[in-house]
């Protein structure tokens, strides 16, 4: 079993980036089905893209600080890793920004040479790809806390 965890500073409050979050796996976790996603990672000369079913569930903080969303993904196809984690909203440093948090586990797929393939390779195949994710859910988050102070200003400001 590998594990992985990666981080991503958000330019969001804490408190906006747990709703931001929340609103957009909410309605997939509130049904609980299966949802196509495309896992992406840049390679010379171009893109990896793994399609994969994702799935989210309402997780639960021991400490019941943040709202960690359970998350688990199979590939729709082809020799890769099912995993199974969480996606959580950290409070961060400053109250301008948060920290996104993937953190879970995967078992390299091909037994022993999977586990080889995964210590030489893999491993940072799955970093990356998970950075790629959080980038992509961060940079979503930030896109929509800019507009939602845009609208701010501008009902101050007429």
């Amino acid at each position: 079993m590998a594990e992985l965890l990666e981080r991503r500073i958000v330019a969001c409050p804490y408190h906006l980036a747990q709703r931001y979050l929340a609103d957009s796996v909410g309605p997939a976790a509130a049904s609980g089905q299966p949802g196509a996603l495309a896992l992406t990672l840049a390679v010379p000369g171009g893109e990896l893209v793994k399609e994969v079913m994702v799935t989210y569930a309402v997780a639960v903080d021991p400490m019941a600080f943040d709202r960690p969303w359970h998350i688990h993904w199979a590939p729709k196809a082809g020799p890769y890793p099912q995993f199974e984690g969480e996606l959580t909203v950290r409070a961060d440093e400053t109250y301008a920004s948060s920290q996104l948090e993937l953190r879970g586990t995967y078992q390299p797929p091909g037994g022993a040479l999977g586990a080889a393939f995964d210590l030489a390779v893999g491993g940072k195949i799955a970093a990356a790809t998970a950075a790629a994710l959080l980038e992509r859910i961060g940079g979503e988050m930030e896109a929509r806390y800019a507009r939602d102070e845009r609208a701010k200003e501008r009902l101050k400001n007429p």
